[in-house]
């Protein structure tokens, strides 16, 4: 007699009704969320900062190393961008039309 099982199931991705359902979803996933950030630091040595709000409207962080430092540095970021260094041909072309110029 075999038994027949379900298995997981892929679901509709669409705002839950139930408010109680909604709530239980949310921390689950808040959880794995903060989980897969605490593994990609580890794993890559990245500094990662996260804000949740919740249905009830608090507030979750998340930060490594700390949640002010990553948003304060991202806040520095965008005052003083760092410029990118561009490679490639047309890179190359621009360098060599600077050096012939001068």
């Amino acid at each position: 007699m075999a038994r027949s099982r379900k298995g997981r199931r892929k679901i509709q991705i669409v705002k839950m009704e139930k408010d109680s359902d909604l709530q239980v979803t949310y921390s689950k996933r808040r959880q794995g969320l903060f989980k897969k950030a605490s593994e990609l630091c580890t794993l890559c040595g990245v500094e990662i900062g996260i804000l949740v709000f919740s249905p009830g409207r608090k507030v979750f962080s998340f930060g490594n190393p700390d949640v002010r430092y990553v948003f304060n540095r991202f806040k520095i970021y965008h005052q003083n961008p760092f410029q990118l260094t561009e490679f490639g041909p047309s890179a190359t072309i621009r360098d060599l039309n600077s050096i012939l110029s001068q």
